[in-house]
This record gives C-alpha cells, sequence and structure tokens, in this order.
C-alpha cells in the first residue's frame, strides 16, 4: 500500500440515512470491515471507544430541502437519533 490507498475488498460501503438532533438527515456511506469483529453496522455504532461517526459522500436535508452535500463528514454518535441502513443499489 504504497500509494496510500487500501487494498480492494478490505472496506465493504454500506449505505446508512442518520438523523441528527435538529432534524437534519445525513444520508452517506459507512466503511465497514469485510472480515473480523465490526462487520456489522450494529457492532460499530456500539463500540464505546468511539465518539464519531466517519461518512462519505455525505447529503445533508432537513424537511426535505437539500442543504449540502460534502464529500466526507464526521458525526458526533451523541447527536444520533437513530440510524437506518439503506438498500444497496446495484451498479
Amino acid at each position: 500500500m504504497a500509494n496510500g490507498k487500501m487494498a480492494d475488498g478490505v472496506f465493504k460501503k454500506i449505505p446508512v440515512e442518520v438523523e441528527i438532533i435538529g432534524g437534519r438527515i445525513v444520508e452517506g456511506v459507512i466503511n465497514l470491515p469485510t472480515a473480523g469483529y465490526k462487520t456489522r453496522l450494529s457492532d460499530y455504532i456500539n463500540d464505546t471507544t468511539k465518539s464519531f461517526i466517519p461518512m462519505a459522500n455525505a447529503i445533508i436535508s432537513k424537511n426535505g430541502r437539500l442543504e449540502k452535500k460534502y464529500r466526507s463528514v464526521i458525526i458526533n454518535k451523541s447527536a444520533i437519533i437513530h440510524i437506518v441502513e439503506l438498500e444497496q443499489k446495484e451498479d
């Protein structure tokens, strides 16, 4: 990994929708390991050693209106009201 990129297959992309305090919805992708501990979203979210959740390709909206798009965001777990794993779309 001399080029600084992770090897293919190390992570799986899980599309999620997160409602945070203030009524905002964040849709994006969480990268989970493909093997070992924390391969499930629930294991990852319940990890008490981590206070934040990084998300890629985030779209933030409120009341159904798009507010902003980001390549990545980091959400404080204490701000989460609920998180839902979305169906993965076939390419």
